[in-house]
């Protein structure tokens, strides 16, 4: 949602596209439709009652298993802001929509699904006492990077297994 192609005032959040506009939040969570002209207000209850299904498409996309649990742990949020009948009283935060629709355009988007809880957790657990998440993120991600090349040292193309004794 680049603000270049997807103009809108300072402080917005756009978060996807509906049709050929998209659907940006001002900072008060106020829904419009941008991109042509002077930003058109949306209605919230409408809003919220269409996001109902767009956040279960996405959410499906990103965790095929299911996602009413995996969201909020990737994202740190209560499970009751993420259940159904919430979302459609309330929406979710611009932040979390744009994140989960970043998720769901990937290619790859269950295996992302899947690091984004894996990492979450990790900076979740091992990250207490530091008080900042971005410490615990930095170490969550450093120790993506050690379990990666943990996984190197194991794991070698097909026709190294056999002479270095791996079946």
């Amino acid at each position: 949602m680049d603000p270049e192609l997807w103009p809108r005032p300072e402080g917005w959040t756009a978060v996807g596209l509906v049709g050929h506009l998209a659907l940006a939040y001002d900072p008060e969570r106020q829904p419009f439709l941008v991109g042509e002209g002077e930003p058109i207000p949306l209605e919230r209850d409408v809003v919220n009652h269409a996001l109902v299904a767009a956040v279960d498409r996405a959410g499906m996309k990103v965790w095929p298993g299911g996602w009413t649990h995996a969201l909020p742990a990737a994202f740190g949020l209560n499970k009751r802001t993420t259940q159904r009948d919430r979302i459609e009283r309330q929406g979710l935060h611009p932040a979390v929509l744009l994140a989960l629709g970043q998720a769901a355009t990937h290619s790859d988007a269950d295996g992302i699904g899947g690091l984004l809880v894996a990492i979450a957790s990790y900076a979740d657990r091992y990250g207490d006492g530091y008080g900042d998440l971005g410490v615990a993120l930095d170490r969550a991600e450093d120790a993506a990077g050690k379990a990666a090349d943990i996984l190197r040292s194991v794991r070698r193309p097909r026709s190294l297994r056999n002479r270095d004794g791996f079946g």
